[in-house]
């Protein structure tokens, strides 16, 4: 009986130790305002790139587990004027991304600033090490492709 106990013991202490916690990086707070901002900026950086603008993000969603993240938000030009886009395939106002830690720091995986479609669907086929609840409840009804 006692080793019984002791392997159910077991059991459950390695399968909550392997288990990833899941980090709402949605509000900057003293913990996560490194590792936030690193990845915020990297986004920031991307969409300027694209539309020679600088932007600021209202955060709706950025969970965190492992070594992913997925953050959705709301862009704003940084001096508050108008978004001006160099064409009309542009979806004012939302931005979607996937980052991965690598080697200590956070890169941009994927990203869909002003997309027209759903581009994260089947993400999770693409990368299968991403903790799905790291998804809000609208990637996660597009994760799978069979």
């Amino acid at each position: 009986m006692k080793s019984l106990l002791f392997f159910v013991s077991l059991t459950f202490y390695q399968g909550s130790f392997f288990a990833q916690t899941i980090r709402d990086f949605k509000v900057k707070n003293d913990a996560n305002v490194k590792e936030r901002t690193q990845m915020l900026d990297l986004l920031r950086n991307s969409i300027k790139n694209d539309i020679e603008q600088d932007v600021i993000f209202v955060v709706n969603h950025f969970l965190v587990s492992g070594n992913y993240a997925w953050m959705e938000g709301t862009v704003q030009r940084k001096d508050g004027k108008t978004l001006r886009f160099p064409d009309d395939y542009y979806d004012c106002c939302h931005a979607e991304a996937l980052f991965k830690k690598v080697n200590g720091a956070w890169i941009l995986k994927e990203e869909g600033a002003f997309s027209t479609d759903a581009w994260y669907s089947c993400i999770h086929d693409r990368f299968p090490d991403a903790d799905t609840r790291i998804f809000s409840q609208n990637v996660k009804s597009m994760m799978k492709c069979d």
